[in-house]
């Protein structure tokens, strides 16, 4: 049994649209920026299924308000919470006997729940708050038939007990918890054991023993006639003229309430309390009470005959939990995550999350993953991660990508590039060019090898903005006319226009590369200053495209500050680099292996590049091809002064900030 489907309609954030979050999955993580809408969304399931009255209440600030309305010339408000409850082929045979209200889409279709709470706010001449009124209801018709007040039908308040939320907040109080208070935790524990009538009184004998014992001390009756006497003289009514010091609440459920944890040992020679934990360990504890209460549950539905479901257990209970990343280490998330993943597979149990925590979401797997934003009208938007099928060679890559760098789901803006080098790179130049990719919340991810069109088709379904730069890779196998093919190619994949993307500029205006010219781009020959090359360049940037021209990154690197890179270099190290006036046949010999090593055939003849970036080539092949190329980046960037970088800085990065400027102000209109 699970929630497969949460439909959410006028509730805070939420809009005027109803907005649906599938939850097919036993765990589900709701992600995204702060206040996005996430504990909403959470809170949502409480209104639904909240143990107590406190849970399910509403009031006037639940009611969505639109960006641009005056709240005062609102007179009345709408919202609705549904769920779609499905149930596994087992329990189809014994839940009727629950529930008589369930639906099929169609004959042979599976028959599941449909559960809708809907609220009205009314303004109203009697309260300053206003009128709410709630109902909620089976809704006994399929999906996407439509609804009626003949469809509707009163949900009974003794049906809560069939599913429980147990939310966990963001502040953890687990002391609050430890009270044997009802709703709280160990009091939901604690009353599933049977206390036998001749235990408690055994136990009120001995409590009233002790008191007796403690009565019996002369000092005690000394300070108990004290207190009586003061008690006494201080007022004369007949009622509460005696006062006894005794062990507070002496008969059983009041000792209950005073249970405490404690824990040892603690290096201090004295237990501590649950209070005197740090937050870490708080939350840890927090989270130990909840797992105990299902388990609890689990195993008395288990083995014991008297246990009913419905009445002393429910059928399904969804654990709600916020950030559970909250004051714990990182090394600690896994074995978090890992619990919360062995909770949500018991049959009578699921888990929903959310984080804004990188380290959380790569622990999930991404096709639980529910990403929300607040969209430019202030309400929120949920779309779910977008992955290639799992039949798709593309579909390893992706999945691991996007858990390697999660920090893309929670980004303004991503700049995607094809190694570390670029991270390297931008991280120095962003101090240099004013732009603070952590202050912007602009994330770096090194996805632009292959399938970077399903990079795009995730980030373009979660509504985020995002900047590639590759390399133009000239004269090396695949690159020049082979990388532009390659962008155009998965450009049209993810639905760029066609007729856009593949016009030709000339003195027509108005043709289109065809299909054949397209598939046999990469054989075209590249000319020296070729026009039509850097036409094709110029054009993609359009698509937020750029490209480290002529080679790579690491090559425009080395063309634009040579000298730094050249400097940088251990005692005694360097290329060694014959004299080419006087070792003129050696000079040409290292020339040509540089040249075949950075283009990387034998072959390879550079006759595209200047005699100048040719002899660069011997310094790339000993700095990017013989040792590590971000150590090299780090040295040399920081030996430059902002100043220098700024003066000689290659244009693919002043167009490339530029832009990521456009996109920042555009998201704050």
């Amino acid at each position: 049994m699970k929630i497969s489907k949460l439909k959410i309609k006028g509730y805070k954030s939420f809009g005027f649209t109803e907005v649906s979050l599938s939850l097919e999955n036993k765990l589900t993580a709701f992600i995204g920026l702060n206040s996005a809408g996430k504990t909403t969304a959470l809170e949502a399931l409480k209104k639904l299924f909240g143990a107590s009255l406190a849970d399910r209440e509403l009031t006037r600030q639940d009611f969505h308000i639109g960006k641009n309305e005056n709240p005062e010339t609102i007179n009345e408000r709408n919202l609705s919470i549904e769920v779609r409850i499905d149930f596994s082929e087992e329990e189809q045979d014994a839940v009727p006997h629950f529930f008589s209200e369930m639906v099929v889409d169609d004959e042979g279709k599976d028959p599941y729940l449909r559960i809708r709470l809907e609220a009205s706010w009314n303004k109203s001449t009697l309260s300053p708050l206003g009128e709410i009124e709630v109902k909620t209801y089976f809704i006994n018709v399929a999906e996407g038939e439509g609804d009626t007040d003949d469809n509707k039908k009163i949900f009974p308040n003794h049906y809560r007990n069939l599913i429980q939320v147990l939310y966990v907040p963001a502040i953890r109080r687990p002391a609050e918890q430890l009270k044997y208070a009802s709703g709280s935790i160990l009091y939901r524990v604690l009353r599933k054991i049977k206390w036998d009538d001749e235990f408690k009184e055994e136990f009120d004998t001995k409590i009233a023993e002790v008191n007796d014992q403690f009565k019996g001390l002369p000092i005690f009756n000394t300070v108990q006639t004290s207190i009586t006497n003061f008690w006494q003289k201080f007022h004369k009514d007949e009622r509460y003229k005696d006062s006894s010091l005794e062990f507070g609440g002496s008969d059983f459920d009041s000792i209950l309430k005073k249970l405490e944890i404690s824990f040892s040992p603690t290096g201090t020679h004295k237990a501590f309390g649950v209070d005197d934990l740090g937050e870490g360990y708080r939350s840890l504890f927090y989270l130990t009470l909840v797992c105990s209460l299902l388990d609890i549950e689990e195993k008395l539905i288990e083995n014991d005959d008297d246990e009913v479901i419905g009445q002393t257990s429910p059928l399904l209970t969804i654990l709600a939990i916020e950030e559970p990343e909250n004051h714990i280490a990182p090394q600690l998330l896994g074995r978090v995550t890992t619990i919360l993943k062995t909770i949500a597979e018991k049959e009578n149990s699921q888990v929903v999350l959310s984080s804004h925590t990188p380290s959380i979401v790569k622990r999930v797997e991404p096709e639980s993953i529910l990403h929300f934003r607040i969209t430019q009208e202030y309400y929120t938007e949920v779309n779910q991660i977008q992955l290639p099928k799992k039949t798709e060679e593309a579909y390893k890559y992706i999945k691991e990508a996007v858990q390697n760098y999660p920090e893309v789901y929670f980004a303004r803006l991503v700049v995607i590039g094809e190694g570390d080098s670029e991270e390297v790179i931008f991280n120095r130049l962003m101090n240099v060019m004013d732009v603070d990719f952590d202050d912007n919340i602009i994330t770096f991810a090194p996805l632009g090898h292959r399938f970077v069109n399903h990079i795009w088709k995730l980030l373009n379904t979660l509504n985020i903005p995002y900047i590639t730069l590759l390399d133009l890779d000239r004269e090396r196998e695949g690159g020049g006319w082979g990388r532009i093919k390659y962008a155009v190619k998965q450009l049209l994949k993810i639905g760029v226009n066609r007729e856009e993307l593949l016009a030709i500029v000339g003195d027509s205006g108005d043709e289109t590369l065809s299909d054949e010219d397209l598939n046999e781009m990469h054989t075209w020959k590249i000319e020296v200053n070729d026009p039509d090359l850097e036409g094709w360049v110029e054009s993609l940037k359009d698509y937020d495209v750029f490209y480290s021209s002529p080679l790579d990154l690491d090559f425009l690197m080395l063309t634009h500050y040579p000298d730094f890179y050249k400097s940088v270099i251990p005692k005694s190290g360097g290329p060694q680099i014959p004299n080419k006036e006087e070792k003129k046949a050696d000079f040409i010999k290292k020339l040509n292996t540089a040249v075949q090593a950075t283009l990387k055939s034998e072959n390879a003849t550079a006759e595209t590049y200047s005699e100048e970036e040719k002899e660069l080539m011997i310094w790339y092949n000993y700095h990017f091809l013989g040792r590590g190329k971000p150590t090299t980046h780090i040295q040399t960037l920081a030996s430059i002064t902002d100043k220098k970088i700024k003066d000689s800085i290659p244009l693919v990065f002043l167009e490339i900030f530029e832009r990521i400027s456009t996109i920042l102000k555009d998201s704050e209109a």
